[in-house]
């Protein structure tokens, strides 16, 4: 079903960043844009599960440089480890931010 929506995208101009699992993350012109990839994104489910409706929804919209955020307490507390290990080996100043609600 998300490749033949990633197809489908491509195919209207709207070239997605990436695939993950079930969704797609893509940098769009503006809301409008959204919307025709939702709608891709529900007729894919619907050729490819015989009509039945596949809830489509915008997850996050990342506005003025920021960043995606993994909503699970499993996510965030991975994504901790990892920045102070980038710290630890300099990798990243030891001021940065690690994570931002």
């Amino acid at each position: 079903m998300l490749r033949l929506a990633a197809w489908r995208m491509c195919e209207a101009g709207i070239v997605p960043s990436m695939l993950v699992h079930d969704a797609v993350l893509l940098e769009a012109r503006d809301m409008k844009q959204v919307e025709h990839v939702k709608e891709i994104m529900r007729q894919a489910g619907r050729d490819v599960c015989r009509g039945l409706d596949v809830g489509v929804a915008a997850d996050q919209l990342l506005r003025g440089g920021a960043r995606y955020q993994d909503k699970r307490p499993m996510a965030r507390r991975m994504w901790l480890v990892i920045m102070q290990t980038l710290q630890e080996i300099g990798a990243i100043p030891r001021d940065e931010i690690l994570w931002v609600d």
